[in-house]
C-alpha cells in the first residue's frame, strides 16, 4: 500500500506513534511502501550532528539541552501524521526543529 492510501483509522494509528522503533514497526505492519527520502526521515536520517562551532554558549560543558516548546509544524517527509517539533536550548534559548 503507498502512504497517501492509508484508511482514516490507519492514519489516527500512526499518528499515535512517537518514536522512531514505533514508526517502522506501523509501516512493516501495514505493508506501507516508502520512497527513500520517506524511509530516511522515520528512520532518524534527518537527524543532523551538530558542529562544534554550535556549542551552547551558556552552558559550561558547551551542549545544548534541548526542551520541546509545545509549538508544531508540518514534518519535512509526512506533514501533519509526524510533525516537527519546536524545541529551545534552556541554557541559552537557541530555537531548533526536530
Amino acid at each position: 500500500m503507498r502512504f497517501e492510501e492509508m484508511n482514516p483509522e490507519q492514519v489516527e494509528k500512526a499518528k499515535s506513534c512517537e518514536t522512531t522503533e514505533e514508526r517502522m514497526a506501523f509501516v512493516k505492519e501495514n505493508g506501507i511502501e516508502l520512497t527513500d527520502e520517506r524511509l530516511e526521515g522515520i528512520a532518524g536520517g534527518r537527524l543532523r550532528e551538530f558542529p562544534k562551532k554550535d556549542a551552547c554558549p551558556e552552558n559550561k560543558d558547551g551542549i545544548h539541552e534541548w526542551e520541546n516548546t509545545g509549538r508544531t509544524r508540518p514534518g519535512e517527509y509526512f506533514g501533519n501524521l509526524w510533525p516537527d517539533k519546536e524545541q529551545r536550548c534552556k541554557h541559552c534559548g537557541k530555537i531548533r526543529w526536530y
